[in-house]
């Protein structure tokens, strides 16, 4: 598998940047997958592939930081015409915001465990203001998980378990991380993929407001390979 990232900010983009996307694709390169699909990644993922090579769009949660360029890309496909619409695969919550995905260009998909291309993909419950999910990908014996937006969540430990490649919230830095917070920290995160023997850690979510190295300093101490991904970046799995 092959990771771009499109869009690396949350909840909105830094000067010239973009919130979550990121491209998964397999190495035969006939799947590719993106999930998520916040301000600013439908630029960048218009460099990446072309429109008709998109296999399917996963959304973690509908905040708008992770969906919102999902609303111009229904424009995007009437001009790139597809043989069926585009699946789509979204929480049924908030209702009012996955409404606003049910059109004619996609085809909306309960988050279930399924088979996309040569991808299979769990997902796992976690813990943020709205229904949110975390995933699994499997493909050629290697694996990746994407926590999506989430604090502590009990069953993330065994979902995160042995992947190859962990992308993790480091939405706080480790001053302002409560418990009741939607997000994890850089610190954290780190935790996290030390317990579940994780063989790599990438950060994401940046909030513009912190410098980078500051968070990736704080990962450091517990894991010395974390580094937050950087828009254009491309990853091995």
């Amino acid at each position: 598998m092959k990771l771009t990232i499109l869009g690396n900010n949350g909840p909105y983009p830094s000067p010239g940047g973009a919130c979550s996307g990121y491209l998964l694709t397999s190495d035969s390169g006939h799947t590719n997958v993106l999930l998520d699909c916040g301000t600013g990644v439908l630029g960048n993922l218009s460099c990446c592939i072309p429109w008709e090579s998109l296999s399917a769009v996963i959304l973690s949660h509908l905040h708008f930081d992770h969906m919102s360029d999902l609303l111009p890309m229904q424009y995007a496909l009437q001009f790139h015409p597809r043989s069926a619409p585009l699946p789509v695969y979204a929480p049924d919550t908030p209702a009012d915001v996955r409404g606003l995905l049910n059109v004619p260009a996609f085809a909306l998909q309960a988050m279930e465990d399924c088979e996309i291309g040569e991808f299979s993909f769990s997902f796992c419950p976690v813990r943020h203001p709205v229904e949110s999910f975390a995933l699994r990908a499997s493909c050629d014996g290697r694996c990746f998980v994407y926590t999506g937006d989430t604090n502590e969540a009990p069953a993330l430990d065994s979902f995160a378990r042995d992947a190859d490649l962990l992308l993790a919230d480091a939405g706080l830095s480790a001053a302002d991380w409560r418990m009741e917070a939607p997000h994890l920290s850089a610190e954290r995160c780190a935790a996290l993929a030390k317990r579940t023997d994780c063989g790599r850690l990438l950060l994401t979510h940046l909030n513009p407001r912190y410098m980078v190295e500051e968070l990736e300093h704080e990962a450091h101490a517990i894991r010395p390979d974390a580094q937050f991904v950087r828009i254009g970046a491309q990853y091995e799995i």
